[in-house]
């Protein structure tokens, strides 16, 4: 399914915000459990970029997304990936940090 879903949301910041929107509904339903340690939405957004269903851009748009039909535990999703923001803010410096490198 996999690859069926990146024809879907590949280079669509809509259509990727929608898939998380669907995480966070999803993990909202079923409490926003921990599976060995790790926030279960948390575990989602890491998947969702590890295999290119969602880019910086459209996870940034989804933290900032303040609609209110899109408010339903949206502040427990937050919260519980915090962490992987932070990781993604880093990367995302380390990349720019490279492509600076390779310009000069």
């Amino acid at each position: 399914y996999g690859t069926a879903l990146v024809s879907l949301v590949e280079d669509n910041l809509y259509g990727q915000m929608q898939v998380l929107w669907g995480i966070q509904k999803y993990c909202d339903s079923i409490g926003f459990p921990k599976l060995n340690d790790d926030n279960v939405v948390q575990g989602m957004f890491r998947s969702m970029y590890k295999y290119d269903l969602g880019d910086n851009e459209s996870f940034d748009a989804w933290k900032e997304d303040m609609s209110p039909e899109h408010d339903k535990g949206k502040q427990k999703a937050i919260i519980q990936t915090m962490d992987w923001f932070m990781w993604l803010e880093e990367d995302d410096d380390e990349d720019e940090e490279s492509y600076e490198d390779e310009e000069e």
